[in-house]
């Protein structure tokens, strides 16, 4: 007994939200007969008030089955209890008024005997008045006087044994009056609070079937997407399968080819290391053919001259009127030009260039013309190149810019 009461002390300790953290063998131990005969009501009553509350303050308001179970079997336990302590209190009343009956017909069978003593008190006395009228003898008047004595005492008797009944009876009637008024505040209470707790229990079964109910819908709207999930899965399952048959026959057939490869590859390699040979050779040859070229290359470069004179002629700006020009004729390395201030020979200037480039000539012509220069700078030899004339007359234009600029 001792341990029981200990085992429910334990769980009634415990804080809210730690019903569903006790280990099911500790669950079924408090769930056997015995440990919920011998719990007392109240602590019953604090196990299904804390397990409510913890429900209600879980998100999802799910309890754990074995949980359910005990609140289950606890508000079974209550609701025996209360049955029972109903029956008990219908049982006592019948008593009471079964006992209440018993003194009645007592008290009422008393009174007749008293009654009757009376009764016959009257009619012994009449008789001794008639005996004494009669003058009858002295012995019978002194046995009618003991009667009248003994009669005399046993009403009194009785008259004594009416009033301790009574007085008994009263005793009786007012405990059972203050137990009567006792039981039924005590039923009356506990009929309100099973009314109170039948409300709370059908309040908190009602929120407990909508939650239920939530559950439910999103256990099924998770169920079909479950379903949907897997039977995608199960799609892409059956296409990577296929995926894999067809890569593991692709896989073959690389295979066959990465051998008959690797034997072409082989064959290849010893015809390139016999070509290599012949590069090698001709690579030699080229070295030496290469460098004579160079040396004949550069030495044509001397016989056209080290210092070469080019002349580019700017052409005329946007607003520029062109009979402005004084160019008479430009020619492949000469250049005419008028002077209008002077007469005879002196009007006409005749200039002789390596090369002359018109106002139509573009950046690529001036860099065709140049690019040998350019060769010679990679050969190894000093080149220098530089533009000369007057401010606007297009040097930077020409040293400068892209060939994307006309």
């Amino acid at each position: 007994m001792h341990h029981v009461g200990h085992k429910f002390h334990e769980v009634f300790q415990l804080k809210p939200g730690s019903y569903t953290d006790l280990p099911a063998a500790k669950i079924s131990e408090m769930m056997k007969s015995v440990s919920l005969d011998n719990a007392p009501t109240q602590s019953l009553l604090s196990v299904v008030n804390g397990i409510l509350e913890e429900s209600v303050e879980r998100r999802n308001g799910e309890l754990p089955h074995r949980v359910a179970c005990l609140l289950r079997k606890v508000s079974q336990e209550i609701e025996r209890r209360i049955s029972t302590q109903a029956e008990h209190l219908r049982t006592q009343n019948n008593l009471f008024k079964v006992r209440e009956e018993k003194y009645q017909s007592r008290i009422r069978v008393l009174e007749a005997l008293a009654s009757g003593t009376r009764e016959e008190s009257e009619i012994i006395a009449s008789q001794l008045q008639h005996l004494r009228r009669t003058e009858k003898s002295k012995e019978e008047e002194k046995k009618v006087d003991v009667d009248v004595i003994r009669l005399t005492k046993e009403q009194e008797d009785n008259d004594i044994k009416i009033a301790a009944l009574k007085q008994e009876l009263e005793t009786t009637k007012k405990a059972n009056e203050v137990l009567c008024l006792q039981l039924e505040a005590e039923a009356k209470g506990a009929e309100e609070e099973l009314k109170q707790v039948s409300q709370e229990y059908e309040h908190r079964l009602e929120e407990l079937r909508t939650k239920v109910n939530e559950l439910e819908a999103s256990s099924d709207s998770k169920y079909q997407k479950w379903n949907k999930k897997n039977y995608q899965l199960q799609t892409a399952l059956n296409f990577h399968c296929n995926s894999m048959q067809k890569l593991k026959s692709s896989w073959e057939s690389i295979k066959q080819d990465v051998m008959k490869g690797k034997k072409v590859y082989a064959e290849e390699c010893n015809q390139l290391g016999m070509n290599l040979k012949s590069l090698v050779h001709a690579a030699e040859n080229y070295q030496v053919v290469l460098a004579e070229n160079r040396k004949l290359f550069n030495e044509v470069q001397e016989l056209k001259g080290n210092i070469r004179v080019y002349c580019r002629i700017r052409p005329f700006l946007p607003g520029q009127k062109e009979k402005q020009s004084i160019v008479e004729h430009i020619g492949e390395s000469d250049l005419h030009v008028a002077n209008p201030s002077k007469q005879g020979k002196d009007a006409l200037k005749s200039f002789k260039f390596n090369k002359v480039f018109s106002p139509a000539s573009t950046q690529v012509d001036v860099y065709s013309d140049i690019q040998p220069f350019i060769r010679s700078v990679l050969d190894g030899y000093n080149v220098c190149i530089f533009a000369y004339g007057q401010t606007g007359s297009g040097k930077t234009y020409t040293m400068w810019s892209n060939w994307s600029i006309r």
